[in-house]
């Protein structure tokens, strides 16, 4: 039997974080703490959460600002200094994790854009996590990123920081189903199986839209952790497993791979990459689901036996 509950965190700032936990009915191995990526919400990983208490791993999962059925406005961070907020509020989900699995160790887990904002926790608060895993990262570009940061302020002082550019939608995304053509859906990027990208078509709380501050501040975010010298922060000796789709047009083959050699450059040794053949953006959505779930299982299960003394 699988436990969830919800509950609302207090932010620094006095945001309400909407906190989602799923608890194996018996004894918990380690606590998964997962940021999920742009434009979805903590409760689509549900498959998964209940998935990993059968394995006896405790999933914790927050909606990011911007995100979920709470959101004041969807695609805004709030005024000022949004990424820095989602790194605070990661922050104030891991004291809370560690409060309530007391003694446990704790993997966060970033998918996408969640990821982004993983690895710039870890640059910070690299001890207070025992475990990185990667979901459909990349290492950034950034020339590009300094390109769309020049087009995402313009657009925001042309329009405001709450409004939406469909300038910037354009550029964001329109290269992803390029590979996939001819394409049923605009969002066949994400996955193989159809029923999953209808879902997230028919769900209103997924693919936006995004507001200009919200871009400039993504491409602030990019720019921060796409330096070998910020990498240096994060821990050389905590496990980090890059993982994704090889057709993944975020980043796919090419991109994961340069972030690994970038964490290899770095020193960081404990260092595992798992690419799966033909995979898009979403491997957790894709019709090879399972066999992903099975494999990171296993990294968890390899990677927490022997914690403590590590």
């Amino acid at each position: 039997m699988v436990h969830h509950t919800r509950q609302l965190l207090r932010a620094q700032d006095g945001h309400e974080i909407p906190l989602h936990a799923w608890r194996p009915d018996g004894d918990c191995r380690c606590v998964i703490q997962l940021v999920h990526g742009l434009g979805e919400y903590a409760a689509r990983y549900q498959r998964f959460a209940e998935a990993a208490a059968v394995e006896g791993y405790a999933v914790c999962a927050h909606d990011q600002r911007g995100h979920g059925p709470d959101a004041e406005q969807q695609g805004f961070l709030g005024p000022g200094h949004g990424w820095q907020k989602l790194i605070e509020d990661i922050e104030r989900v891991n004291q809370y994790v560690h409060a309530e699995f007391e003694a446990l160790p704790v993997i966060l887990l970033g998918h996408s854009m969640g990821s982004y904002v993983a690895q710039n926790f870890a640059m910070y608060h690299g001890p207070r996590i025992d475990g990185l895993i990667l979901s459909a990262s990349t290492w950034p570009s950034r020339l590009r990123v300094l390109t769309g940061l020049l087009v995402a302020h313009v657009e925001s002082f042309r329009l405001a920081p709450h409004k939406y550019s469909g300038l910037l939608h354009f550029l964001g995304f329109s290269s992803f189903n390029g590979p996939f053509k001819p394409a049923r859906t605009e969002f066949d990027w994400l996955s193989r199986d159809e029923q999953e990208v209808d879902a997230y078509i028919n769900d209103p709380l997924c693919g936006g839209p995004y507001t200009c501050s919200l871009w400039v501040e993504l491409a602030r975010g990019l720019l921060r952790i796409s330096s070998d010298h910020e990498l240096l922060r994060i821990p050389s000796d905590l496990p980090i497993l890059i993982t994704g789709g090889e057709k993944d047009p975020v980043g796919g083959e090419k991109g994961m791979g340069k972030l690994a050699l970038h964490y290899a450059q770095t020193g960081h040794q404990r260092l595992k990459v798992k690419i799966y053949k033909d995979g898009r953006h979403e491997m957790l959505n894709e019709v090879n689901r399972d066999q992903v779930m099975r494999d990171w299982f296993d990294w968890l299960a390899t990677t927490t036996r022997n914690w403590r003394s590590g």
